[in-house]
């Protein structure tokens, strides 16, 4: 991505597995859902940002524009 101008877009999607998909079924908070997905390799959109701006394939002010990062504060 060095040297590019055009634009990127950073995007969350959760894969359900057999689990995850139990879990919805059965009424799971969306922090026991959260947790179950970041212990399987998800990461959120905040996270994804903050990986993008750190390695230089966004600004982070871009970041800062489009994603609510208060709670990692």
């Amino acid at each position: 991505f060095q040297g590019y101008k055009g634009r990127l877009a950073i995007i969350e999607i959760l894969k359900f597995d057999p689990e995850i998909d139990e879990m919805i079924a059965h009424r799971a908070t969306m922090r026991e859902l959260l947790k179950t997905a970041i212990d399987r390799g998800f990461r959120t959109l905040a996270d994804d940002a903050v990986r993008r701006a750190l390695d230089g394939s966004t600004a982070l002010d871009e970041v800062l524009r489009m994603v609510d990062l208060t709670d990692r504060m």
